[in-house]
């Protein structure tokens, strides 16, 4: 949790079993689409750094966002359509403060 500074609990997949299980996507079109070039070049002006990818890494692979509660029950789905497509925090913060 020291990467995330979250005060709940972040589930990273390096295995990708979670990504499999919730059927998420690969696309490198979508994957390098000109929103998401635009989106990385806003955040590296921003002075954001680019990290560098591990070797097992998909760049063809689009992520998403899930909410869980305490029973297992997802409270918010959300596949990405590009890397670009993120929920407001605002949002997943509204679904965290119900539970």
């Amino acid at each position: 949790m020291n990467e995330t500074c979250a005060s709940f609990d972040v589930l990273f997949d390096p295995d990708r079993n979670v990504y499999r299980a919730y059927q998420l996507e690969r696309s490198l079109l979508r994957s390098w689409s000109p929103r998401t070039i635009w989106t990385v070049a806003k955040l590296l002006l921003a002075g954001r750094k680019w990290i560098s990818k591990q070797d097992d890494s998909d760049t063809s692979q689009l992520g998403g966002d899930f909410i869980v509660d305490k029973n297992g029950i997802l409270r918010l789905v959300h596949p990405s359509h590009d890397p670009a497509d993120r929920p407001p925090v605002d949002d997943l913060l509204k679904v965290i403060e119900k539970l």
